[in-house]
């Protein structure tokens, strides 16, 4: 008999109805979120990023910029993001901003005032996902490539 809590357990809520509540057979809310990407069940990716309630959203603008776009990893790492909190902070004090979109230096304004127009309010952010390290394996040739964010202390190595 008993439960687990997370390392994490600011994360974990009590109040009813709340999307990260505790209930039998339920599975919290983290945002430990590392994750390895296949295709036709080949390795092709991993991509890391910390940053709390905006790692989620960093994550997949890494997976969309390289997978999608085409951006090779470090060009992914160093491309632009934005981030919402239009849900509660997972953290305390919960901060709720809907709305508000948060984006980093580099988007134009013709994108900013699109946002704008569609009722977003758009702030100039400092930083969105505090870095990311991202790895691509081409399946044909196997080989590899990385690449490291300069938003903080990440590097990509070869071993």
């Amino acid at each position: 008999m008993g439960f687990g809590v997370s390392t994490r357990s600011e994360m974990l809520n009590f109040t009813e109805g709340h999307p990260n509540v505790v209930e039998p057979g339920k599975r919290p809310r983290t945002t430990i979120i590392n994750y390895m990407i296949t295709k036709d069940d080949v390795p092709i990716a991993t991509v890391g990023c910390p940053g709390g309630d905006a790692q989620a959203q960093a994550n997949l603008q890494l997976v969309l910029n390289t997978l999608l776009w085409g951006m090779n990893p470090q060009e992914a790492s160093e491309a632009p993001r934005f981030s919402s909190l239009s849900v509660p902070n997972s953290f305390y004090p919960h901060t709720y901003l809907p709305g508000q979109l948060s984006m980093e230096d580099g988007f134009s304004e013709d994108v900013k005032r699109g946002l704008m127009e569609k009722g977003h309010e758009v702030v100039h952010a400092t930083t969105c996902g505090m870095g990311a390290t991202v790895a691509i394996r081409d399946p044909q040739t196997g080989v590899l490539a990385a690449g490291a964010d300069p938003r903080r202390a990440c590097y990509a190595i070869g071993l």
